[in-house]
């Protein structure tokens, strides 16, 4: 079942995915920041979450099996943007922060930048439709059943 939100002037949106960057944004020099990992539960049964990284830190097994979602191994930003196209970009939602992420970000339906303790990269801001101070933002934004509306209607 996609985790569908209505936008006023834009229409109805239904979202399958959300695919995260993990290292600088679903965590931070790879552990949760609070409220995190609790709001990734709660999407994941609303929808399928899927962690992308190269695994720098590797942590991205435990990280994946503490949220309960299957891990994926990219090596690059190409392998992220894949990922959005394989899934289908108009119902997936993308979350990042490097400049991996830019590819990934603008080829979802929604692409959500994060400036958060990791920082942002000035192409992942400009590749995105929606910027967010922390992670637990972003996710609250999906959450709530009107989070997306005032920043995406036109």
């Amino acid at each position: 079942m996609p985790l569908r939100r209505d936008i006023p002037g834009a229409g109805a949106f239904a979202f399958d995915h959300l695919l995260l960057d993990l290292n600088g944004t679903t965590t931070r020099w790879g552990e949760f920041d609070p409220g995190v990992e609790e709001r990734l539960r709660a999407l994941a049964g609303q929808m399928t979450v899927h962690l992308l990284s190269a695994d720098t830190y590797g942590t991205l097994a435990a990280v994946s099996a503490s949220i309960g979602v299957t891990p994926r191994v990219v090596a690059n930003g190409e392998d992220k943007r894949a990922a959005v196209v394989e899934l289908g970009a108009d119902v997936s939602v993308a979350i990042g922060n490097g400049v991996n992420d830019t590819a990934m970000l603008r080829a979802a339906r929604v692409g959500i930048a994060l400036l958060g303790g990791e920082g942002l990269s000035t192409a992942a801001l400009s590749s995105a439709d929606i910027l967010c101070g922390s992670m637990v933002e972003a996710l609250d934004l999906l959450l709530h059943e009107s989070g997306l509306a005032a920043t995406l209607r036109p």
